[in-house]
């Protein structure tokens, strides 16, 4: 039954990222839902579930058209739940100044990875530019991780114990 709800979940966040991202985009900069919904199941469920579900959301969104260049997506959401799945449980051994500041930088450099690739000519031609859309595409996105925080504290989902 657990697997059930997290795939429903998982298509229910894809069909969001899908229908709702074009609505939401200002210019380039894009909200990014699958990030947070994987980095919440790799916090929860660890990094294997967190791998399999962020490569096959990936892979779903290049093929929908959703992703700009194919295998990015998986490539990245992918080493986003490996890397988040490390702080599986680990917010009772981990100052917390240290926990927050993990998961942050989990984020911003999957972030950093996806603007490296997609805005690698203005990189090279433009480096404010390029850093200026990249702190704009992670704080976009971060605006929406914040809400999410008031339902569902990431220090709660580094606790969840699994039955």
């Amino acid at each position: 039954m657990k697997i059930v709800n997290i795939l429903l979940l998982a298509a229910f966040v894809f069909f969001i990222q899908f229908f709702l991202v074009d609505l939401l985009s200002l210019k380039t900069i894009r909200p990014d839902f699958l990030v947070i919904y994987i980095f919440y199941i790799s916090l929860v469920f660890g990094k294997t579930p967190g791998v399999l579900i962020g490569f096959s959301l990936g892979l779903l969104s290049d093929l929908s058209g959703v992703g700009s260049l194919f295998g990015l997506a998986p490539l990245t959401l992918s080493a986003t739940a490996y890397l988040s799945g490390f702080l599986h449980g680990k917010y009772e051994r981990l100052l917390p100044y240290v926990f927050h500041s993990a998961w942050i930088s989990i984020i911003a450099s999957h972030f950093l990875l996806i603007s490296y690739f997609r805005f690698q000519t203005i990189f090279l031609s433009d480096p404010i530019t390029f850093w200026m859309r990249w702190f704009m595409s992670f704080s976009y996105t971060m605006l929406f991780f914040l809400i999410v925080q008031f339902f569902y504290p990431v220090k709660e989902a580094s606790r969840a114990e699994i039955t």
